[in-house]
């Protein structure tokens, strides 16, 4: 009996979970801080948003912002007027840049109402673009000699991770195996999308068989986004990559229009990102493994997603029918069955609670 309840229980918890994937999605104004313009970047497994946002009146001073338990936080700067974020872990710790006195725009870590400066490679301009749950972060820092590298800050410390060759790189994630991707130039000047694993970097720029330019993002289990031409295009596709050498890039089209672009990806394979319409807009998507979904706006022509957690809520922008940028999170709707079978999972951990005390 209880063999029998442990697999109709687990039964019922995967079956609930197949609402993430069925393409509905509502879409909720996550609010701004008075300027009237606002941007969600990234998203953790517990909800908490980071992005930027505007301040009022001004019009053009924007700051790092975090939104979490249905208000927004102004995340300062490091004695200068602006500030962006970029990156949140699942301990809260967020990254970006933020400006000085000086007005430099430096690479930062925010931990609560904390802001921490974090080292250059010898520049004064530098942004910390990822942060895994160890609370590594990756991201470009410039060289005394003005050039930039991928850098990767540990502990306080920051650590060149070099180029293919060529004068330029960036990393733009990092996942919990340490694994960093971007982009990097190589010696005849070509920007190349790269991994920089414990070998340092790997070329994985000619794994679509075309022109791949960055890898802007790695999950958990090595599966990569990539933007770049294809080979028979002239324009960007976003494209995914399950991380197998022996496994093609998936090109993920558009919404019939020229190009896309992919910024975000789970660990189940989802990729959020924007696709050109062929009126010319553009829209936010989701692309579950089979399909690319529209995830609308709110009345504009314009949207685009940045980031997806675990749970499968999306952030990013969207514009309103007046024009105005607003930061939003798209929120998957589970089917009416899969809403059954989620109450039915629910009860049946109940019922086999209740067993288990007996």
């Amino acid at each position: 009996m209880t063999r029998l309840l442990n697999f109709i229980w687990f039964l019922g918890a995967w079956l609930g979970t197949t609402g993430l994937a069925s393409g509905q999605y509502s879409i909720v104004d996550l609010g701004d801080l008075g300027g009237g313009f606002a941007r969600a970047r990234t998203i953790n497994a517990f909800g908490q948003v980071a992005g930027e946002a505007l301040l009022p009146v001004t019009g053009t001073v924007d700051r790092g912002v975090l939104w979490q338990a249905g208000s927004v936080t102004d995340l300062g700067t490091l004695a200068g007027q602006q500030s962006a974020a970029l990156g949140i872990n699942n301990a809260g710790t967020v990254c970006g840049w933020a400006q000085d006195a000086l007005g430099n725009t430096v690479a930062a870590l925010w931990n609560g109402n904390i802001v921490t400066a974090l080292p250059s490679l010898g520049g004064t301009i530098s942004t910390a673009w990822g942060i895994n749950d160890g609370g590594i972060a990756v991201g470009h820092s410039y060289l005394s000699n003005g050039v930039y590298h991928a850098a990767l800050w540990s502990a306080g410390s920051v650590r060149d991770l070099g180029t293919l060759g060529g004068n330029y790189s960036v990393a733009y994630d990092i996942n919990n195996q340490g694994e960093a991707v971007g982009t990097a130039s190589n010696s005849a000047g070509r920007d190349r999308a790269v991994m920089w694993g414990p070998g340092g970097p790997t070329d994985l720029g000619g794994l679509s068989g075309g022109q791949w330019t960055a890898a802007p993002a790695v999950n958990d289990l090595g599966q990569v986004i990539f933007w770049g031409t294809p080979l028979g295009a002239t324009q960007n596709r976003a494209a995914f990559w399950n991380g197998d050498p022996s496994s093609p890039v998936i090109s993920l089209g558009t919404f019939g229009g020229g190009q896309s672009w992919a910024y975000g990806l789970n660990d189940q394979g989802f990729v959020v990102g924007s696709a050109d319409e062929l009126i010319g807009t553009y829209h936010a998507f989701v692309w579950n493994g089979a399909q690319m979904i529209d995830l609308g706006t709110l009345g504009g022509d314009f949207s685009l997603a940045y980031g997806i957690n675990d749970q499968g809520l999306i952030v990013g922008w969207a514009m309103d029918a007046a024009g105005q940028t607003h930061a939003v999170e798209w929120v998957p709707v589970p089917e009416p069955a899969s809403l059954l079978l989620g109450l039915l999972g629910a009860g049946l951990v109940g019922l086999r609670l209740r067993i288990r005390a007996t």
